[in-house]
């Protein structure tokens, strides 16, 4: 795969580039942006922030650990970082480790784009598409199914999802 793709979108044109060290900032505000519901009307704001940098490093530290090939990409529009996927490409599978796109841009387009280009590659290559979901997240299980993603495996509050196109990918 390229370094660098471009991908159309009903938001417009996206760029997705591999992740830079001057992306931290950013993936922690998409990652903060993500999660904060769960605990702000619970929490300070100092104390928040806290949790949120812990969660974070967490994350960070876990996803290196268990996806050691997996690669950090960066969704922009005209320039400007909106969104976030970390992508492990093994021999069989696709896998979507991670993706996010910041609140104010979703529902626009912009994750169906990404998720069809992945499967277009995947496609292209003879491999499935899986990712995990967490099983309460409705707004995103509709959309893996609507792009035709099917369960495989239920494990604790994720639901495990895969998408195969069966003229070219034998099994995994």
């Amino acid at each position: 795969m390229n370094d660098t793709i471009a991908i159309s979108s009903p938001a417009g044109h996206l760029i997705v580039r591999p992740e830079r060290e001057d992306d931290e900032a950013f993936h922690f505000r998409l990652f903060s942006a993500s999660r904060q519901a769960e605990f702000a009307r619970l929490l300070p704001p100092d104390t928040l922030e806290t949790i949120m940098r812990q969660q974070f490093h967490a994350q960070t530290v876990s996803y290196r650990a268990r996806f050691p090939r997996a690669r950090g990409d960066i969704i922009e529009i005209a320039g400007k970082p909106i969104g976030r996927i970390m992508v492990d490409r093994g021999e069989k599978v696709v896998h979507i480790v991670d993706q996010a796109i910041v609140p104010e841009l979703r529902n626009r387009g912009i994750g169906t784009a990404v998720m069809r280009a992945l499967m277009e590659e995947a496609r292209r290559t003879s491999r499935a598409v899986r990712l995990g979901v967490a099983a309460a997240n409705d707004q995103a299980l509709r959309l893996y199914r609507r792009l035709g993603f099917a369960p495989i495996e239920t494990k604790e509050h994720y639901l495990w999802l895969e998408w195969r196109d069966d003229a070219t990918v034998s099994e995994c």
